[in-house]
């Protein structure tokens, strides 16, 4: 007795359509799938070296906010200020012309052996001994200038340049029309003593009435500031810089600001810098060239140049995206080539039944056109 059977058949041309049907849209979601993480990643690594970028920035201003502190701090010394105001006071009831004489005869005599009585009386005095205190007590002091209301220096650490300050750029920003204010000069390199420092200028005012009555300089090796920067290096190839308002490179992996070389990755973000979105997104992804390559760069404006405006300076935060975005580069690339392979496997097929259906329809016609054998 036959077995009961049963035969599911199912046509090639329907097999071809189920195969297009579904493999289609199921690779174009891959693809979809693909883009979208990538998009996604990016936003992720650029918030995070903008957040890096932003903490670093953060600390760079803390760091010369409270050298600017310690500096005003020397400034209210009393007996500081009881010299300046001595100084000051000797002036009083002479002519201006007497005064400018005086000055200049000083200043003249200032690079001569003539002026060494002068000298050491200035520097051996208690205020320049207190000074000097400093300079023991922090190292990154390096030099310490006080000077009285005409710019003339009345206590140092040191034997100044020039004896009168007052026809400096620097000491006219501290001078400020009389009003006084605190004034840093942008970051230098000194070569001979291979310090990185900045001058930190502050009035010394009179106490209760705060009248301008002198001025006291410092100059602060800041060389500190740049293990704060390179904290923010990200993995074998990121890395943090910190970068004066033209582009020169104050620190950055394999660069110091005695190179005098500009950074590539400030070039890339200036324009965004100048907006406020740009600002806000505080990220973007550009190509360097042969510089870089495609390189992802957090950004952040340490927003010292509101108090000082030498010091316009930015910390970015840089890596290569072939590096930054190799957390999912595998997937996305096993994601597509299973996407291609299934393209590829629907064209297979289709050309498959174009060929098996021509080679049908021509045995068709050719049994069609035959001609009838008689018997």
């Amino acid at each position: 007795m036959p077995k009961d059977s049963f035969e599911f058949r199912i046509g090639f041309r329907k097999l071809l359509i189920g195969f297009l049907v579904t493999l289609v849209p199921v690779n174009l979601a891959a693809i979809y799938a693909v883009s979208e993480s990538a998009r996604r990643l990016e936003v992720t690594v650029g918030n995070h070296f903008k957040t890096l970028a932003q903490s670093t920035a953060a600390r760079v201003t803390e760091f010369i906010h409270e050298r600017a502190t310690n500096v005003a701090i020397m400034a209210c010394d009393p007996i500081l200020i009881d010299v300046v105001t001595a100084a000051n006071r000797s002036y009083e009831g002479m002519p201006e012309e007497a005064i400018a004489r005086r000055i200049e005869e000083t200043e003249a005599l200032w690079p001569t052996p003539k002026s060494d009585a002068i000298v050491k009386r200035m520097v051996s005095s208690p205020v320049s001994a207190n000074l000097r205190h400093y300079l023991g007590l922090d190292p990154r002091f390096l030099r310490i200038t006080v000077t009285d209301a005409r710019g003339a220096a009345v206590a140092a650490t040191h034997k100044t340049l020039d004896y009168f300050q007052g026809d400096e750029p620097y000491w006219q920003e501290i001078y400020s029309e009389g009003r006084g204010a605190v004034h840093i000069t942008d970051i230098e390199y000194d070569i001979v003593t291979k310090a990185n420092y900045v001058g930190i200028g502050v009035p010394v005012l009179e106490p209760g009435t705060n009248r301008f009555v002198g001025t006291l300089d410092a100059l602060v090796e800041v060389s500190s500031l740049f293990p704060i920067v390179a904290a923010a290096d990200a993995g074998a190839t990121g890395r943090g810089l910190l970068v004066k308002q033209d582009g020169t490179v104050i620190r950055g992996p394999n660069s110091m600001l005695s190179m005098g070389l500009k950074s590539n990755e400030y070039a890339a973000v200036v324009d965004a810098l100048s907006t406020t979105q740009g600002r806000h997104t505080g990220y973007l992804v550009a190509n360097l060239g042969a510089a870089g390559g495609k390189t992802i760069i957090g950004f952040a404006d340490t927003g010292l140049k509101e108090d000082f405006k030498n010091l316009g300076w930015v910390v970015l935060v840089a890596q290569p995206t072939e590096e930054a975005f190799a957390a999912i580069r595998t997937t996305q690339q096993l994601i597509l080539l299973i996407a291609a392979l299934a393209f590829l496997a629907v064209v297979v097929v289709g050309v498959y039944y174009s060929l098996h259906q021509k080679g049908e329809i021509e045995e068709i016609e050719e049994e069609f056109h035959a001609p009838l054998v008689e018997s």
